[in-house]
């Protein structure tokens, strides 16, 4: 990979920041099998040629210090154990951050932001709470590995250090993370290692399946795995600017807009693939996203013209 350094810091931080390849050859790591298997053989083959900025990478070094500061403490728990298991042709790997054999807890720590926090907090449609989605399956994957080590795993915890807390925020909005410190935590359960190990079977058939496929025959990414955010309909009105209403589907909108009758119309927003847009490096090799960040711009052109 290719770091620059737009605001000439020192070489220090650079080295600090530039990283290896995540895998060896041969190995896929916990983390990279909760990835799109299209952004994990793009970021692959193309490693030489990518390119990110010091600048940009900046919150890489604040991991960095708290697992070193961290890997050395706890008397009865192990610090940055790996652990290692076959599967067909691959080897699926994970590094816990900290393990106790005693009680079976696996704890990982995470530096991040209030926004994920507060996404994570929020309600879906049914009433249930979106949840952590990614840590999930990344702790189940440990606790996958240790039992296949003949380790015992009852439950994952995930420390979430905020880095952009306020107190100030804390105090005006209750719903705000009333703590620098997020504890995210799950029992597992005989089921979730089943269907975790089916997880991981799919993701190792389908990462030796398009390893050495043509870049636009990978398949796409999931819209989970892209963080896709949702289509949104709005009911404009002539000579005014902002949406009379936002709707999650287009049904709704056009009734509202045959309710409310002349000079109103429909605004479709395309929604963004954020991870695409913001976090993921091979996306100029993608095509899929390519199309898709320029299908968001035409349609945002669109809307700005009406």
């Amino acid at each position: 990979m290719q770091i620059t350094n737009k605001l000439n810091l020192p070489y220090g931080l650079v080295k600090a920041v530039s990283p290896e390849p995540h895998n060896k050859p041969g190995e896929i790591s916990a983390t990279t099998l909760i990835q799109g298997m299209k952004q994990v053989i793009l970021t692959q083959r193309h490693w030489e040629d990518l390119e990110d900025d010091v600048a940009d990478r900046i919150w890489a070094v604040f991991g960095t210090a708290v697992h070193a500061l961290l890997e050395n403490e706890g008397e009865e728990d192990f610090c940055e154990i790996e652990l290692k298991q076959k599967v067909s042709n691959i080897t699926v790997t994970g590094r816990l951050d900290n393990y106790n054999m005693a009680t079976g807890v696996i704890c990982d720590y995470k530096n991040t932001s209030v926004f994920k926090i507060k996404a994570g907090l929020q309600k879906e449609a049914d009433g249930t709470l979106h949840g952590f989605p990614e840590w999930k399956q990344q702790g189940l994957i440990y606790a996958w590995l240790l039992q296949k080590n003949g380790l015992p795993a009852t439950k994952c915890r995930f420390i979430a250090l905020l880095k952009d807390h306020s107190k100030t925020e804390a105090d005006r909005d209750s719903s705000y993370p009333q703590s620098p410190v997020y504890v995210y935590e799950f029992p597992v359960t005989k089921e979730e290692l089943e269907e975790t190990e089916s997880f991981i079977m799919k993701k190792v058939f389908q990462y030796e399946l398009f390893s050495s496929t043509e870049d636009d025959q990978i398949p796409e990414c999931t819209s989970e795995e892209r963080w896709q955010k949702k289509d949104v309909y709005a009911v404009k009105k002539e000579g005014r600017k902002s949406a009379v209403k936002l709707f999650d589907s287009q049904e709704e909108a056009e009734a509202k807009i045959a309710e409310l009758g002349k000079d109103h119309y429909l605004e479709i927003r395309k929604g963004e693939s954020m991870k695409c847009k913001h976090y993921c490096l091979c996306s100029k090799y993608c095509n899929f996203c390519q199309q898709n960040l320029a299908s968001v711009e035409d349609a945002g052109d669109v809307a700005n013209a009406a």
